[in-house]
């Protein structure tokens, strides 16, 4: 009987929480490798992280001064089509323009393929992006 009784509290509990809690989109991403024009690049300093279905922040280390920068956005995704963009000042924004690829506050991403511990996104100019769960 406490079994049965377990079982339901689990099934209720499972039912009544928040499907948002288990995107496995959402927690931190660290970028691997990054394929352009037939060239894969490797990369261990930028981290995507996707904390709610809408909010999104960039991480990078930048090894020479033994530091993280930091940036918030916030994101939307219908189907496949991830869309993100950055909330930063100006200042910040030029900073993205100078540690990453970016080139507009705003980025759109096919996903590729999202699974518990990757994700592979291509960018509209073709880029494809590989990241681990971190």
């Amino acid at each position: 009987m406490k079994l049965n009784v377990l079982i339901l509290f689990i099934f209720l509990f499972f039912i009544a929480c928040d499907d948002v809690s288990f995107s496995p989109l959402i927690g931190k991403w660290q970028l691997k490798t990054v394929e352009k024009n037939g060239t894969t690049t490797p990369v261990d300093t930028v981290w995507y992280n996707f904390q709610s279905m809408s909010l999104f922040s960039l991480q990078i280390y930048l090894s020479k001064q033994d530091s993280y920068k930091e940036y918030a956005g916030f994101r939307t995704q219908e189907e496949k089509v991830l869309s993100i963009g950055m909330s930063c000042d100006e200042e910040g924004f030029t900073e993205i323009l100078t540690y990453s690829d970016w080139h507009d506050r705003h980025r759109s991403f096919t996903i590729v393929n999202l699974s518990r511990r990757r994700l592979v996104l291509q960018s509209e100019e073709g880029y494809v992006y590989s990241f681990i769960k971190f």
